[in-house]
């Protein structure tokens, strides 16, 4: 007859047997469900007790190797944070949390997915920066963090996605000039509108010195000596 810790072990071993079944990308979703608040139980599927991750909602991998490639979460009033180990899923290449309730920081570990070509965070709650290291991610096409509560200047790596076709920073709460080189160069007003902080070329505002007089913009000099 079974003693209760007989049955504990057995529970406990069991347990260990189906995690060892699932693959280290499964192991790094349960991960990320575990930072988040699923009111709606829209999650459910995601168990360890189920060893191909590759069936649950929202996910969708690669052909060959079974790798998680996609994150597709969207309207689905996910509360919580996005955990740092998001990082793991090395093969990620989208990444759609937009019209959630998420809130906390973009973790600097999202720059470790280096294959990422499209990010969707638009109108959640999340806080603090955009990661100084977001540069790493230069097969991005697609960067929507809109309608947020994002803080601090724009880093000046994004200049650096060269792939860039898709800039969406607007409704949030960044300051400071904007970076002006490279993919930054090519979007204008829409792309930074609701960030009444920021200032530069893009968006024909001028920014304060150091005496807070506006500095002018080099396109002004060169216009007022053609007016002479």
């Amino acid at each position: 007859m079974s003693t209760p810790t007989n049955l504990f072990w057995i529970c406990v071993f069991s347990a260990l047997l189906q995690s060892l079944a699932l693959t280290q990308d499964g192991l790094t979703l349960l991960e990320l469900k575990h930072s988040l608040n699923d009111t709606k139980n829209g999650l459910s599927d995601w168990v360890i007790s189920d060893e191909n991750p590759c069936q649950w909602t929202g996910i969708t991998c690669h052909q060959g190797d079974q790798r998680v490639q996609e994150i597709n979460l969207p309207y689905m009033e996910l509360g919580g944070g996005i955990s740092p180990s998001i990082g793991k899923l090395s093969r990620l290449q989208r990444l759609a949390l937009h019209q959630n309730r998420l809130h906390g920081l973009i973790p600097n570990d999202i720059s470790k997915c280096v294959e990422l070509r499209a990010v969707y965070l638009r109108a959640n709650y999340l806080q603090g920066g955009i990661p100084s290291n977001i540069g790493n991610l230069t097969l991005l096409n697609i960067l929507d963090l809109s309608s947020n509560t994002l803080t601090g200047a724009i880093p000046a790596s994004l200049g650096h996605l060269i792939h860039l076709k898709y800039l969406n920073l607007s409704t949030n709460f960044f300051s400071g000039e904007i970076p002006n080189f490279g993919a930054l160069s090519r979007f204008k007003n829409d792309s930074y509108i609701g960030n009444l902080d920021l200032c530069g070329q893009q968006i024909h505002k001028p920014c304060k010195t150091s005496l807070g007089f506006p500095a002018v913009l080099p396109h002004a000099e060169s216009d007022e000596a053609a007016g002479k």
